[in-house]
């Protein structure tokens, strides 16, 4: 998609910036993710990422790391010491587009960052972006600020001469443009699901924003990048490996039948609700965990928990240890039935509803969910 946007203006009339928070969790698992990210951020030729409070959740110097295997730069200009005691992130940046220089730079709200252990300070973002705005010439201004939009929009209020603002830390996507102090606020924070891009042209000794246009990535739709689609692959070889090795002290303690007092399992519900059960077997449901299989990711916890019954709550545990309690059963949705399995005078009632479905069927991770939809043919009759 990048390279089609940038093959219909050109590259030298054309700026990919990345908005940063592109790091969701801390671990060993996330820094390589965090690694290949860059990497394919690198292949993708992007002109830089502006970073957000997400990409300190390692500390600077990991960042440092990846800017010294993929050159990418990164902008922040009230870090303290940016481009002096941290040389891989610079304060700004500025590139020659045709005939005219265009100054790039980004701020963040120090009160989103969380305590790493890392002595690392920010400066008042307003005085920043005025520092860089006044030292470095320039036709065209682009901040990226990370902040929630409220406050963003009283740093833009104090700072004149902005032709272009993005909202980096604001989640959604900004569809109409709207003005502070002059400068054009545009947002597309939608977890990667769309790619959004501005037209900036020249009228009356400024600029005009036109946009934003944003474009949802539909997967069958938008040819693979073969070097990225191959980096992807590799990741997720290595990230199955990784949870394969984890999942090893989870299969040395097998875990008796149906946990006691706790889950009936589908077998147990069984006994009693034959045709519920029967019907439920048609189902998705029926079939979840054989959808990860597929894509080699039975063995991830951050997968597991919404294609299989009861993980984290005294139910599934791994493949080996607890296969009876794989797929979405009938007490994924209405709750554990051990109790009244073995006592059916043990009222059981537990309803599942609509915020029942929600807990797994998200917007990103199922777009298209609509509750009246899915659970006529999602759910046993």
């Amino acid at each position: 998609m990048t390279d089609q946007l940038i093959a219909e203006a050109g590259p030298e009339n054309t700026i990919v910036i990345n908005t940063g928070d592109n790091f969701q969790d801390t671990g060993e698992v996330e820094k390589k993710k965090a690694e290949v990210l860059f990497n394919a951020f690198a292949m993708i030729g992007i002109d830089c990422i502006c970073l957000g409070d997400r990409e300190f959740v390692f500390g600077a110097p990991f960042l440092g790391h990846l800017a010294s295997r993929w050159p990418v730069n990164l902008v922040c200009t009230n870090l303290e010491g940016a481009g002096r005691e941290s040389p891989h992130i610079v304060p700004y940046l500025r590139l020659n587009k045709g005939n005219i220089q265009v100054l790039i730079t980004s701020v963040i709200d120090p009160l989103l960052l969380k305590p790493t252990g890392e002595k690392i300070a920010f400066t008042d973002p307003v005085a920043a972006i005025k520092r860089v705005r006044e030292a470095i010439s320039h036709d065209l201004f682009i901040v990226i600020c990370h902040a929630k939009s409220a406050i963003a929009e009283k740093w833009l209020a104090q700072v004149s001469g902005i032709n272009l603002a993005i909202l980096g830390h604001q989640t959604g996507v900004g569809k109409e443009k709207t003005e502070i102090n002059g400068a054009v606020i545009v947002f597309n924070n939608d977890r990667g699901q769309l790619v959004a891009h501005v037209d900036l042209m020249p009228r009356k000794g400024s600029y005009q924003v036109g946009g934003p246009q944003n474009t949802v990535l539909h997967v069958n739709e938008i040819e693979e990048d073969p070097m990225v689609s191959r980096l992807i692959e590799q990741y997720e070889a290595w990230s199955r490996k990784h949870y394969y090795e984890k999942s090893k002290d989870q299969r040395s303690g097998k875990v008796g039948r149906c946990q006691e007092n706790i889950y009936a399992c589908k077998d147990g519900c069984k006994e009693c609700h034959q045709e519920k059960v029967a019907s439920w077997a048609k189902t998705a449901h029926a079939r979840a965990l054989a959808s990860l299989i597929r894509k080699g990711k039975e063995y991830d916890p951050k997968c597991l928990p919404c294609h299989v019954t009861g993980m984290r709550d005294g139910g599934f545990v791994s493949l080996d240890s607890t296969p009876h309690m794989a797929n979405v059963q009938c007490e994924a949705c209405h709750g554990p039935a051990g109790l009244h399995a073995r006592d059916p005078n043990n009222v059981y009632d537990q309803q599942a509803g609509e915020q029942t479905c929600q807990r797994c069927h998200t917007r990103e991770t199922d777009p298209d969910f609509v509750f009246g939809k899915k659970r006529q043919k999602g759910v046993h009759q």
